[in-house]
């Protein structure tokens, strides 16, 4: 594969500052608002960062590659959202042997690392979500889980999450059934159909991940379903679609990430380390839950802009 054709890369901020490669997972919305973050952080202090992507997320011999290259550019940090937990451990404790500082971000790598990372609380969002959902049910309702997939470690500590919130505050929980539906690339509607054909009974539901919530909003629309089966979704900042969906009371709540300040957050740190100054090692990133009561609120309607 010709390496120019399968990346895309983004301008520099320049200034007098370190430079900073900035490596995402790929070039979809999430990372867009990602990089956005990063630049607007490069150039509040003073760094030069280069931003670098694979075409397609979980592409990690391209990701390997892409930090090769920015090394041989002479970057003084590398940003990473690692594609994958294990296969970046050895290059980037290589890049780290060479004198490059290491920020990770979003995705931990596995075991203990001696590197910066930022990032959500992903079992907590879970937490949060499970409060809400189960505020809404009904006494006795079954509960259905709408899983992302079996290797992210994101939604799986959402789901972990929301399960023990809800288990612990509702003595009548009861699981009716769940079923991962992020296991094929477009087909997260049927799965998401199917799963209601299956357990017709379910009248609370929680969706993991930005494509099960999507999904799962289109056939509570089609069946008619919003507002009798409580729905509970995640994502990323807020869509117009998602917004209507929560006013039309067919979702009731939208726990959202907040990409740009975890990619503003990761740059901060880089540009701190390089400069010798302390970093924490772990930097939390916030983020938001969206219900029809906050929908109107300002700081709500900003999440649209991003």
């Amino acid at each position: 594969m010709v390496l120019s054709t399968a990346v895309l890369v983004l301008g520099n901020v320049a200034g007098a500052g370190p430079k900073i490669g900035v490596l995402l997972k790929s070039k979809s919305a999430f990372w867009s608002a990602a990089e956005a973050g990063a630049m607007k952080a490069g150039a509040e202090f003073g760094g030069e960062v280069i931003v670098k992507s694979p075409i397609n997320e979980g592409d990690v011999g391209i990701q390997i590659q892409l930090l090769e290259g920015l090394l041989a550019q002479g970057v003084e940090a590398i940003v990473i959202a690692p594609g994958s937990k294990d296969t970046l451990i050895a290059p980037l404790a290589a890049a780290a042997a060479k004198g490059a500082k290491i920020v990770v971000f979003d995705t931990r790598l596995e075991g203990e690392q001696p590197y910066v990372f930022v990032g959500t609380d992903q079992r907590k969002s879970g937490q949060a979500a499970g409060d809400l959902l189960a505020s809404l049910m009904a006494e006795g309702a079954p509960v259905g889980f709408l899983k992302h997939n079996q290797t992210s470690g994101a939604t799986i500590q959402r789901e972990l999450g929301a399960f023990e919130r809800m288990r612990e505050l509702r003595k009548d929980f009861a699981l009716c059934g769940s079923m991962y539906v992020g296991t094929e690339k477009g087909a997260e509607k049927d799965r998401v159909a199917s799963f209601f054909d299956q357990h017709p009974e379910a009248k609370a539901v929680l969706a993991s991940s930005t494509p099960a919530t999507l999904a799962l909003i289109e056939v509570l629309k089609e069946r008619k379903l919003g507002g009798t089966v409580k729905s509970v979704g995640f994502g990323f900042n807020l869509t117009p679609a998602v917004a209507a969906a929560i006013e039309q009371d067919v979702l009731q709540g939208w726990v959202a990430q907040l990409p740009g300040a975890m990619g503003f957050d990761a740059v901060k740190a880089a540009v701190a380390l390089c400069k010798g100054e302390p970093v924490p090692k772990t930097i939390t990133t916030e983020f938001f839950v969206v219900t029809k009561k906050n929908l109107q609120e300002p700081a709500t309607q900003a999440l649209l802009a991003q």
